[in-house]
């Protein structure tokens, strides 16, 4: 019997994340709160590292499946980063298209640093639940 990560933990930490952002931008919150964004990148890093993860083990076509410790952190720090640069790269070009020019690198990287102790988090908790086991 195949022990799968529960799909209405993902829907409900999407759900929070969204409402936290909606909010954030409603009040604008992240120009009165400079360091908004670090929890938010840690939620999403964290959502995408599980995401994947819940997916490449729930899925049929994928036989066998490597159940080794280092393979989830590889997969979910290797997804989770693909994912982070694309939104990096989406972030840098809405800002040039709206003229605020005031995103430096170290933002950028800070944002990506974020992003994966959020996908080691999503690891942890995914090893710890024994979710890697077929």
């Amino acid at each position: 019997m195949t022990h799968r990560f529960p799909a209405y933990i993902l829907l409900a930490l999407i759900f929070f994340i969204f409402i936290f952002h909606a909010a954030a931008l409603y009040w604008h919150l992240y120009f009165f709160l400079w360091w908004l964004d670090i929890p938010l990148h840690i939620l999403g890093g964290l959502w995408v590292a599980l995401f994947g993860l819940a997916a490449y083990y729930a899925s049929y076509r994928i036989q066998p499946k490597e159940q080794s410790g280092a393979f989830v952190v590889a997969f979910a720090v290797a997804l989770t980063l693909t994912i982070g640069i694309f939104w990096e790269i989406f972030e840098f070009g809405l800002d040039q298209t709206v003229g605020d020019l005031g995103i430096v690198l170290s933002d950028t990287l800070t944002d990506l640093v974020d992003d994966l102790v959020g996908a080691l988090l999503g690891t942890l908790i995914f090893i710890k639940g024994g979710y890697n086991k077929t």
